[in-house]
């Protein structure tokens, strides 16, 4: 689940040890900023509303999205990688969440790590309106979505996933580059150290889907979480559509191959 709040701007392609000096692994202490900065870049994103149309105030609404975004950065934080750019005294300028190919196995979403990181809070929080969102919702479909795919097609199956769980950048980033550091700085250090690495996102606007084919990645599905069959139906408040996208190994453009798991099934 992902959406970069930014402008990009042009920069160069070339990645040094030098571009990433503002770019900086979050601890359990940067939790409250980093979550501050995912507050304001997705104020106007529809999955983000969907979840808190239910409550009445807007000040218990940013709370409850405060408390999601820190459950989030620190179940990644203890899990997986957590990364700010540009940090100032309100909170970051850009800040991604990522998922690595052993978080699950190292523990995820274990019940400890999941306490730890504040789901409980999250819980008692959101009502029995938005746990119904959140827990009956929003998460099993996000989980079971990316198994499917994973399991089913077989031009990412056994391949090493990493996760883009968040990438949310305030109004002082844009033209800045954030968004192209971010990936550059992921390829570089870790997800093209293998031949076997994908990765894996999920974008709630979608906008954002030519920004993030610029970084190699390819649409691949929507998925719908609510009720979006209704004419009345309102996007923000009675559903969210999100675009499955992803990156082939270093790069390569994967909808040039074939899912021969699928072609098995049409014989």
């Amino acid at each position: 689940m992902s959406g970069a709040q930014s402008n990009l701007s042009k920069t160069s392609n070339t990645r040094t040890t030098s571009d990433f000096s503002n770019i900086r692994l979050l601890n359990l202490s940067d939790v409250h900023k980093a979550a501050k900065t995912l507050l304001a870049s997705f104020k106007t994103d529809a999955l983000a509303r969907l979840l808190v149309a239910h409550i009445e105030t807007q000040a218990e609404k940013d709370r409850c999205e405060t408390l999601l975004y820190e459950a989030y950065l620190r179940q990644h934080i203890l899990k997986g990688l957590c990364f700010g750019i540009n940090e100032t005294d309100r909170g970051f300028e850009t800040v991604a969440i990522w998922s690595t190919p052993t978080s699950v196995h190292d523990g995820l979403d274990s019940f400890g790590v999941l306490m730890e990181s504040g789901y409980n809070k999250v819980w008692d929080s959101f009502g029995e309106i938005g746990r119904e969102k959140v827990f009956y919702g929003m998460l099993p479909l996000l989980h079971d979505s990316c198994e499917r795919i994973l399991t089913n097609d077989s031009r990412f199956r056994n391949k090493g996933v990493w996760t883009l769980v968040y990438l949310g950048s305030t109004v002082e980033a844009r033209g800045k580059g954030n968004v192209r550091k971010m990936f550059d700085y992921m390829y570089t250090k870790y997800i093209d150290a293998s031949d076997n690495n994908i990765a894996y996102l999920e974008s709630s606007s979608p906008s954002n889907i030519p920004i993030y084919e610029r970084f190699g990645f390819r649409f691949y599905e929507d998925i719908v979480l609510g009720d979006s069959t209704s004419k009345d139906a309102i996007e923000g408040e009675d559903f969210a559509v999100m675009n499955v996208m992803i990156r082939g190994p270093k790069g390569r453009d994967w909808t040039k191959d074939k899912n021969v798991i699928a072609e098995k099934g049409k014989l």
